[in-house]
């Protein structure tokens, strides 16, 4: 299993306003879309973004899975921009999830937000470099701290409703089509940013340790 995954989560069927929701992240919806039913397609996708970088243009596979609308972010290029999840949470009034995991570099972390940012954490190689609020009730029986790991991570993330093992499960994705409107990685850590594969050396997923 990959220890690696991103995604971003928002409380609540949100399927309609993408468009304003990719706004936030200066994505442009090109007005294109698709709609799959097989993870392995909507895998396939990612696969395929990977392989095809720095284009202008993204697709990004949306699902809505137990009253969650979920956008993955295998690229971190989303899940760390906190203006924008803080935005989305205050004008849909609905709490924003988004976490990240590299186990290729051990670096392990969520975000939380109800109207305002409320909780973060990051563990970054053992060093806890972010723990922002008063732990949620749903962390309770998980680590967030030097030992925090992925089935801490997605623990916490189960307890909230979000299981990202279940995409499979789902049969309906939405790939959408998006315009970049300006880097969005600027406040991705140092650690996620060199993480970013070395497109002319690997034809493989590098979110995927075979």
């Amino acid at each position: 299993m990959s220890m690696t995954s991103g995604l971003i989560a928002i409380k609540g069927d949100h399927i309609d306003q993408l468009t304003t929701i990719f706004g936030f992240f200066n994505l442009t919806d090109t007005g294109k879309e698709e709609v799959l039913t097989s993870w392995e397609a909507a895998e396939n996708i990612i696969d395929d973004e990977y392989m095809n970088p720095a284009d202008g243009l993204q697709r990004r596979i949306v699902w809505v899975d137990n009253g969650w609308t979920i956008i993955e972010d295998y690229s971190f290029l989303l899940c760390m921009d906190e203006e924008a999840m803080a935005t989305v949470s205050r004008t849909f009034k609905t709490p924003v999830f988004s976490l990240q995991t590299i186990g290729t570099s051990g670096c392990y972390g969520f975000h939380y937000y109800h109207l305002e940012k409320l909780r973060s954490f990051f563990n970054e190689d053992g060093k806890v470099v972010d723990n922002f609020g008063k732990p949620l009730p749903e962390e309770t029986g998980y680590n967030f701290n030097t030992d925090a790991f992925y089935d801490d991570i997605h623990g916490l993330a189960r307890n909230l409703g979000i299981n990202l093992d279940n995409a499979a499960n789902v049969g309906r994705y939405i790939v959408k089509h998006l315009s970049d409107n300006t880097a969005v990685d600027f406040l991705a850590p140092q650690s996620l940013q060199q993480q970013q594969p070395d497109h002319t050396a690997v034809r493989k997923p590098w979110w995927k340790i075979w």
